[in-house]
């Protein structure tokens, strides 16, 4: 079936590719219209990794609970915005699928309290609205999180959960969407300095994947994440730090079969991690890590029910080195970039596979041009599958695969409360098996309007 729709979905661009282009260039003409005293779009002066033609998150991840955005000041802030983009293979399959996506989204936040102490809920509902394309037909997106941020004494810290339900729109997803996900997650994150040079963090997290509609329940994930380490700040050498994570990952919806019966699937993973990071004056920062990894399936058999049929899946966990550095240079007030590599380990919510082992590499920089922000980027991965496994999403069991991602985007401000953005990127991945191989160029706008704190 699968096969049928990636025959039949071989078309070549439409009228769809000139409208998109016509309405980003009356933007960017009514960009180019404003006078110089226009600012730029604050959130456009953050080195991206990714160009925003899908849901992928940041290459590093921030200190925070994942998902929740955290204490921004006190008050209201509201912002309406509208989303246009065209792909000329939306759906990431072999033969070309294009498509026009328009996402209208009305988000909101309320802070109460102080940086000390803030309370904090932010929330956003709007829909993905999908032409012309064969497989992925849009739908709704709706998100909500809250929780603490506190100061206290030498301990800094977060307490908050956080609700996502939306179509997905991965680009390590196989077929790029067509089914709903929902996830869930509650976690703290502190952070206590003692005395002047020692420091000691901790964290914990729940979080929950949960495929809703139009794809397996095999890609479910149920995970409990601790983590806890030690900083020392030596004068002159920089920040070191030593750390050690926990991670037990369940997947209700798999089973396994044992000599002792079928057992719900999963692995634990275990690692420690040593690094460095040492600013040299205030233009250049770099940080360095190394880790160590161990991860094992909860049982070694090889005999796995995926929706319902059984099939013999290599069960090999994997124990080896794990890295991370960046490097941040700052040339002036109007020109930064960013370099950085990470080898890590993880389970894939989106993929059919036990473990993902990824080799990335990105690099990006923005400059300050006027009243506009121009950022540029390109990402580059490599990925191995382990245990990997077919089900209603992924049609074939995934060994490997390589991606690239490239970017430019142009942004600033239209009078007080008007921001929009002009973007084109191009994505690509060769992939074992080729069934997954796709690429694609895209170029859209975006336009939002803010009310309330901070506009």
């Amino acid at each position: 079936m699968v096969r049928q729709e990636i025959e039949g979905a071989s078309k070549q661009p439409t009228d769809k590719a000139r409208v998109a282009l016509a309405s980003a260039f009356l933007i960017g003409a009514a960009i180019a219209a404003q006078p110089a005293s226009a600012q730029i779009n604050p959130a456009q002066q953050t080195v991206r990794p990714m160009a925003s033609n899908s849901d992928d998150g940041p290459v590093r991840s921030g200190a925070r609970v994942p998902g929740v955005m955290g204490f921004n000041g006190r008050g209201l802030a509201v912002t309406a915005s509208v989303s246009n983009r065209y792909e000329t293979n939306f759906s990431r399959l072999p033969a070309i699928d294009d498509a026009v996506r328009f996402l209208p989204q009305v988000s909101a936040s309320y802070g109460l309290g102080s940086k000390r102490l803030g309370l904090f809920v932010d929330g956003s509902y709007g829909r993905d609205i999908v032409l012309g394309n064969q497989l992925i037909k849009g739908g709704d997106r709706s998100s909500l999180s809250g929780g603490l941020d506190f100061v206290l004494s030498r301990c800094s810290g977060q307490l908050g959960g956080s609700f996502r339900k939306s179509l997905n729109l991965r680009t390590d997803a196989g077929l790029f969407g067509g089914f709903q996900q929902q996830t869930e997650t509650l976690g703290t994150a502190a952070n206590c300095q003692i005395g002047n040079a020692l420091s000691v963090n901790g964290a914990i997290s729940k979080s929950k994947d949960k495929n809703v509609a139009g794809a397996s329940f095999a890609l479910n994930t149920d995970r409990l994440d601790y983590s806890a380490g030690l900083g020392f700040n030596a004068s002159g050498l920089g920040q070191f730090s030593l750390g050690g994570a926990i991670s037990d990952v369940h997947f209700p919806g798999r089973f396994v079969v044992t000599p002792n019966g079928i057992v719900e699937d999963s692995f634990k993973q275990r690692s420690l991690r040593v690094g460095v990071s040492r600013a040299f004056g205030n233009r250049i920062t770099a940080t360095l890590g190394a880790s160590a990894i161990d991860n094992k399936p909860g049982t070694e058999s090889t005999v796995i029910i995926v929706d319902g049929l059984p099939q013999i899946v290599d069960r090999a966990g994997f124990s080896g080195v794990g890295y991370d550095g960046a490097l941040a240079v700052t040339l002036s007030s109007r020109l930064a970039f960013e370099v950085s590599a990470d080898r890590t380990v993880n389970s894939n919510p989106f993929v059919g596979a036990l473990l993902t082992i990824s080799n990335t590499y990105a690099a990006s920089a923005n400059a300050k041009l006027g009243q506009y922000t121009v950022t540029a980027g390109g990402l580059f991965s490599r990925n191995r599958y382990q245990g990997g496994f077919v089900s209603q999403f992924d049609p074939a069991a995934r060994r490997s695969d390589r991606f690239e991602s490239y970017f430019i985007n142009v942004g600033g401000k239209i009078g007080q409360r008007l921001r929009a953005s002009v973007e084109v990127n191009h994505v690509k991945r060769i992939s074992n098996p080729d069934l997954f191989s796709f690429t694609s160029t895209g170029a859209g706008l975006n336009l939002s309007i803010a009310f309330g704190r901070g506009s």
